[in-house]
């Protein structure tokens, strides 16, 4: 059995290069290592934007991956030595390159590809949410969970250099119309009348985004819009740090199946989400939110991350109704706030 006594000083790190989202996810349990090592560097694989994400968190150490063939040996370069390993991430990269770099206890999950390069691996399955499957990868080693939520720094003076930034007065909603892969897409002239509404009861809306494709679908969304005034589009406009502290800002979250969803819950923004293809029983909900999502659909749900409609029809994002969301909606914002203290930086 592990025993953390017998290894003073060890070098832990914990491998998680996927979607926004899911590192977001896993700042449990970077939350929990940092913990159960009180005298540790913990090191975290990940994305660049990590960097951003993370900073100013004392005693984390964020080695960015590029996702290439040198990029990855250069990770496995800078972690061998390392004596702990978590492998978040199921794929292939992650499983070989903790085994590459010799690193002697290794942990993952036991339906990651190449599995059996773990020294210990655990169950994953759905039905449960991702922060519970994952300090599953604690308990392999007998360390302890000392807290269920999630965790991003804010920093006072970027919330004045993003209020300042983007001239925002007053209380808003935040909506992230937008997602990685079409089938986790609400429609957009839902959304569109989503907005329209909580105009007419006048509540301010901030739409969201990353670069690129997220840009395209705001845009499309604010030309469905009969009267866009007080809409303020900010898609591909900030940072992941300022979109991090945009939304510690807003009133309440409107979004898909996405990465702002995971980032309401860890700065304790009231969130509703809407689900398409995907389901609350994959473990990516908010746990202190509201969902909704299609019923009576023989296709649902569809798999957790799915890149296209296998029956070409989309019929699960036009399944929740745009009238029900807002309803939801005004509920959560009629809710009275009561915030976790968040994880302030000086």
């Amino acid at each position: 059995n592990f025993h953390r006594k017998n290894f003073p000083l060890m070098g832990v790190v914990l491998w998680q290069s996927a979607f926004l989202g899911d590192l977001v996810l896993a700042s449990n349990l970077l939350a929990n290592l940092l913990i159960n090592f009180p005298r540790e560097e913990i090191t975290l694989v990940a994305r660049p934007f990590a960097v951003e994400l993370f900073k100013g968190i004392e005693r984390l150490k964020v080695l960015p991956l590029k996702k290439t063939l040198g990029g990855t040996r250069e990770v496995i370069r800078q972690i061998r030595g390392y004596k702990i390993a978590f492998g978040v991430q199921r794929g292939l990269r992650t499983s070989l390159s903790l085994f590459l770099a010799r690193i002697p206890t290794r942990v993952g999950f036991k339906n990651a590809e190449l599995s059996f390069l773990y020294t210990h691996r655990v169950d994953h399955r759905w039905g449960i949410h991702e922060v519970e499957r994952n300090v599953q990868l604690l308990k392999a080693l007998n360390l302890k969970v000392y807290t269920d939520r999630l965790f991003l720094p804010i920093d006072w003076k970027t919330l004045e250099r993003v209020e300042k930034k983007f001239n925002l007065k007053g209380e808003f909603v935040a909506v992230a119309p937008s997602a990685n892969f079409e089938p986790k897409r609400w429609r957009e002239d839902y959304f569109a009348r989503v907005i329209e509404l909580l105009l007419k009861e006048g509540i301010e809306v901030v739409l969201m985004g990353a670069k690129g494709k997220d840009e395209e679908v705001t845009r499309r969304v604010l030309s469905l819009l009969q009267y866009p005034k007080g809409v303020k589009n900010l898609a591909g406009k900030t940072t992941v740090g300022e979109l991090v502290h945009l939304i510690f800002l807003a009133k309440a979250v409107l979004s898909n199946d996405s990465a702002p969803v995971h980032i309401a819950e860890a700065v304790g923004t009231p969130v509703l989400t809407v689900y398409c293809a995907t389901s609350p029983h994959y473990g990516f909900f908010p746990r202190s939110g509201l969902y909704l999502h299609p019923q009576n659909l023989k296709c649902h749900p569809c798999k957790p991350n799915p890149k296209s409609c296998p029956l070409s029809t989309l019929e699960c994002t036009a399944a929740v109704k745009p009238e029900e969301v807002f309803n939801r909606l005004i509920a959560l914002l009629e809710r009275p706030v009561r915030k976790p203290l968040p994880l302030f930086l000086s």
